[in-house]
């Protein structure tokens, strides 16, 4: 098996809503920047969180990372509720990555004081001023930002912090680390944008929200000498297909609509097809004979956590794929390096 069922970590994708226009965000329509007409807007209430997680069913989840692909998580109205209902009734864990522009004061001080050392959280800071952090966190307030990071650095919650690289901020990796050191973060990690699909002469051309074109372009893959794969210890793949997200991870996702996938890149493939968009991974037999024949076995709506994770698809269907000589192109991208070797490398900076 690839997955252990009695101590997993949940990737929850809880809401489409957010109150940023990232150009290379899935969720971003680049001519104007506003939300993509397919993505139906969803978010969770407690209602709904507790009808997919069960107090039974906290027993078994080490931690919940609440990390948006198509929204923030942050924007559901009834967070606070949901973080309250799993600290009361489990010894889970808690994770959250925001753009952090969201709530007040108030409402992050008091997550914290009822979370304490059960949370934390990494907040996006991608520039030393509003101006560099705006050209790709598009609508937020880097002011608001670092305020509230502050602020529930100054409750028992752990407060971290991330940049995103690209080459209009790859220079500033020391001002950054000081400024989020400044405002309570603990650790920095820098990544650099894997998300150039759309590239024009080495540029990511997108029109902004007043109409006017401007662009992107890569970082220099140098520019993180202490990198290391996310998922591993290791600074580059092999071309065997090792699982990032289940070994040593043991992590699994949740998407919007409930479907419980591998990974969030067998996630986002599966959501967009999901609705109306086809693409090559569930084209794929392990998903167009499989694992699309009957959803709703693996949809925490409608199963059991642990029994989809014992399911023989997850169990056996796809541990086999990744072993074959046609495996998914989503797990050779991105768990070998048969396709793609600079990608998903990160730098942590202890502050």
């Amino acid at each position: 098996m690839l997955w252990n069922p009695s101590d997993i970590k949940v990737f929850l994708d809880i809401s489409t809503f957010c109150n940023a226009g990232c150009p290379q965000c899935h969720r971003t329509n680049t001519n104007g920047l506003g939300k993509v007409d397919w993505l139906p807007l969803v978010q969770w209430d407690l209602a709904t969180f507790q009808k997919a997680f069960s107090q039974e069913d906290l027993k078994y989840i080490n931690t919940f990372k609440f990390c948006g692909t198509f929204g923030d998580p942050v924007m559901c109205k009834e967070l606070d509720k949901i973080f309250k209902y799993v600290i009361d009734n489990s010894e889970t864990t808690i994770s959250v990555d925001t753009n952090g522009s969201i709530r007040n004061e108030d409402w992050w001080w008091n997550i914290g004081v009822m979370c304490g050392n059960r949370l934390e959280v990494v907040f996006a800071v991608d520039g030393i001023n509003q101006e560099m952090h705006s050209k790709y966190r598009r609508f937020t307030d880097l002011k608001k930002v670092l305020s509230n990071m502050e602020t529930l650095s100054m409750t028992n919650a752990i407060v971290h912090s991330q940049s995103i690289l690209f080459k209009h901020n790859q220079e500033y990796k020391d001002e950054l680390t000081a400024l989020v050191k400044n405002n309570g973060s603990a650790r920095h990690t820098f990544v650099i944008s894997d998300r150039f699909h759309r590239v024009d002469g080495g540029k990511d051309v997108f029109i902004d929200e007043n109409g006017k074109e401007d662009y992107f372009e890569r970082a220099d893959h140098e520019i993180l000498p202490e990198g290391y794969v996310a998922g591993t210890e290791k600074n580059i793949l092999s071309n065997e297909i090792i699982c990032r997200w289940a070994k040593p991870r043991n992590e699994i996702v949740v998407n919007p609509d409930g479907q419980i996938m591998p990974c969030c890149y067998h996630a986002n493939a599966h959501y967009i097809h999901r609705q109306g968009i086809t693409n090559e991974m569930n084209n794929h037999e392990v998903y167009s004979n499989g694992y699309n024949k009957d959803l709703k076995k693996y949809n925490v709506f409608h199963s059991n956590l642990t029994d989809i994770l014992n399911s023989e698809w997850f169990a056996k269907t796809l541990p086999q794929s990744i072993n074959s000589d046609k495996p998914i192109r989503q797990c050779e991208k991105q768990c070998s390096a048969r396709t793609q070797k600079h990608h998903q490398i990160r730098e942590n900076h202890d502050t």
